[in-house]
Parts: structure tokens; C-alpha cells; sequence
């Protein structure tokens, strides 16, 4: 099986640098996630190591392969686009064979791929339907299929759900896990959407202006964020950030009791205090450590989304159903062992 590496890869178009100095190595058989917002250089870093766009320092390696100056047919790489790219006039069959078609492999084989990838992602009733007969979901599993008859060393998947909507997203997340289990190729799928991240990935790498900011497991980086983008990139609801500082020993905010501070944190020292929403407690008054003035209420079912005030803070809490309403003053604890803190000045993990 194929490794990706990256080593010191840089890209720029013309003066402004998209890309800086990515060192990477992508987990062999594994599915890796380029998560980041719009700009923040993810796609670029597939594309190059898709050959799509050249790598104007560094170099790239797929096993044991410099892959850089390479083609990107030459490569053994599939890539799964977000618009599906299929042709109109063909049918389901003859788009999934195409690649192999003019790559000149033989009619027989072909079909017989075609039929396995199709069986693979319950294609098989569609092979003679032309795009415009299939849904969103069905023309995503059909560029799949495309991407699954190469039998490539890697799979590249660039925001291929983005199109789709919120409950076919859920169920082709689904497909891409079990197919990705099933084949054990490496993938390399590239969103925005942290949830998408978190439910797909073996290893996840945070981008941030074309950097990297952290790598690892999904569980990883959301119990220990590196610095407070990660921290407020990833979770949803967002992880809560608090201002305080060290007195007396004690961590203090605005309208809050002290917390017993961290041995190693300094006295005067500014800190910012992340909690997540679901570790924030309503508590009785007695056991409070201050008081929510509720301004949004966000029934999600089983649970319900506070949102207001906390000693002039905002501050979320994720509580089980209950009857609260806004304008409401709500007791609540933060119990600080699920206290993330970061330095206010630099935003890098303290604890």
C-alpha cells in the first residue's frame, strides 16, 4: 500500500504564498481529513499532490516514489470532484469505464470492474441510465465508482458532499466510510465541514493559512486543541472561551467565583479558558459558580442550546430539555477539570 509524504511544500502564485512549509505523512491504508475554511490552503495541497498544480518548493511522495514532477496521470491517483464531472451523454457504465477506456484497457475488463464497483455502491439496477435520470446522491456514487475502477494508490476527494442535501450527506458520509473500510486505500478528502471530519477520518490536519496547525485523531485534537483556533474549529456546538486571570491564586472572570488555578500559571497572568458547551452544568444556586442570562433557546430534541451572558461573556450550554425560556437567569457550574487553557496573548495550549 501507498504512503503520501510531504516534505517542506510550498506554493505561491506570484507574490502571495497559499501553501507554507507542509511536512506530512498521510497513514498507509488510512483516510486522512485537509480541514480548514475558505483560503486556508487545503485544496491547493490536494491539488498538488493530485499534479493539478505545481509544487513551487518541496516535494511530494507517494510510497516510495517523488511524484513531483510527475503528470497527473502518471501518479496513480483517482480524484473525486465536487460538481461530479460526468458526461451527459453517457451512461452510468460508460462513465465509470471511461478513464479505463482511454487508458486502453480491454472491453472485457472494463465491464467486469465497472460491475464490481457497481455492486460495491448498489449501482447496479442504474449502469444503462444517463445523469440527468439520477439524484444528486446517485450521480455522487457514480463518480465513485469512476474513481474505484482505477484501482489507484490514492484516492483524492475534494468537498465531493457539498452539493447535496443535509440528510444525503449523512448517508453518503456513511457509504464513503464503509466503502473506504472495505477497499482499505488511501483517501485524502478535503471540507469544511468539521462534523464530516470527525465522523470519516482516521487522522485529521487542520490548516489555518496555509499552514498546518494540528494533526491527529479526530478525538485527539477535540480533547486537546493545540491553540484556540483548533479549539474553536472543531465541536459543535463551539467550545466556549472565557477571558480570566490569575488572582490571589485563583483563575477569575467577571461574575464568576474563582477557580483554583493551574500550578504552573503566573499571578496577573491572562488566560483564556475554553469549556464545552455539554461539560457547562445547571446547577443550584448553592453549587453555582455564577449566573446565565439566557438570550437564545435552541430546542435540538433530546437537548436544548443556551445561549446568553455569563458575567458579560457569552457563553453556551448544552443542557437536557428543559423549560427555559429567554430572559431567564439560570445557575450554572463549570467544573474546571474540563477546563482547556491558552495563553491570551500567543492562543497556545497551556494545559
Amino acid at each position: 500500500m501507498s504512503v503520501v509524504r510531504l516534505e517542506h511544500v510550498h506554493k505561491r502564485f506570484g507574490d502571495v504564498e497559499v501553501v507554507r512549509d507542509v511536512s506530512l505523512q498521510l497513514p498507509q491504508g488510512g483516510l486522512t481529513v485537509f480541514l480548514g475554511p475558505s483560503g486556508c490552503g487545503k485544496t491547493t495541497t490536494l491539488r498538488m499532490i493530485a499534479g493539478l498544480e505545481s509544487v513551487t518548493e518541496g516535494r511530494i511522495l507517494i510510497g516510495d516514489q517523488d511524484v513531483t514532477s510527475l503528470d497527473p496521470r502518471d501518479r496513480n491517483i483517482a480524484m473525486v470532484f465536487q460538481n461530479y464531472a460526468l458526461y451527459p451523454h453517457k451512461t452510468v457504465a460508460e462513465n465509470m469505464g471511461f478513464g479505463l477506456k482511454i487508458r486502453g484497457v480491454s472491453g472485457p475488463e472494463i465491464e467486469q470492474r465497472v460491475k464490481t464497483a457497481a455492486q460495491m455502491l448498489g449501482l447496479s439496477d442504474l449502469l444503462a441510465r444517463r445523469p440527468k435520470q439520477l439524484s444528486g446522491g446517485q450521480m455522487q456514487r457514480v463518480a465513485l465508482g469512476r474513481a474505484i475502477v482505477r484501482d489507484a494508490e490514492v484516492f483524492l476527494l475534494d468537498e465531493p458532499l457539498s452539493n447535496l442535501d443535509a440528510k444525503l450527506r449523512v448517508q453518503m458520509r456513511e457509504e464513503i466510510f464503509k466503502l473506504q473500510r472495505r477497499i482499505r486505500k488511501s483517501m485524502i478528502y478535503v471540507t469544511h465541514d468539521q462534523t464530516e471530519a470527525m465522523t470519516l477520518a482516521d487522522q485529521i490536519v487542520i490548516m489555518r493559512d496555509g499552514r498546518v496547525q494540528q494533526v491527529g485523531a479526530p478525538l485527539e485534537i477535540f480533547d486537546r486543541p493545540v491553540n484556540l483556533y483548533v479549539a474553536g474549529f472543531i465541536g459543535s456546538p463551539e467550545m466556549n472561551v472565557l477571558d480570566m486571570r490569575v488572582e490571589g491564586g485563583s483563575l477569575r472572570a467577571a461574575g464568576a467565583a474563582g477557580f483554583t488555578a493551574h500550578p504552573a500559571l503566573a499571578e496577573g497572568q491572562a488566560i483564556k479558558v475554553g469549556i464545552r458547551p455539554d461539560h457547562v452544568e445547571v446547577a443550584t444556586t448553592e453549587s453555582a459558580h455564577g449566573a446565565l442570562d439566557v438570550e437564545v433557546c435552541e430546542q435540538l430534541g433530546t437537548t436544548m442550546l443556551l445561549i446568553g451572558s455569563f458575567g458579560g461573556q457569552r457563553l453556551r450550554v448544552l443542557a437536557p430539555r428543559a423549560s427555559v425560556a429567554t430572559g431567564e437567569r439560570v445557575p450554572v457550574r463549570l467544573p474546571p477539570a474540563h477546563f482547556h487553557l491558552f495563553d491570551a496573548a500567543s492562543g497556545v495550549r497551556l494545559n
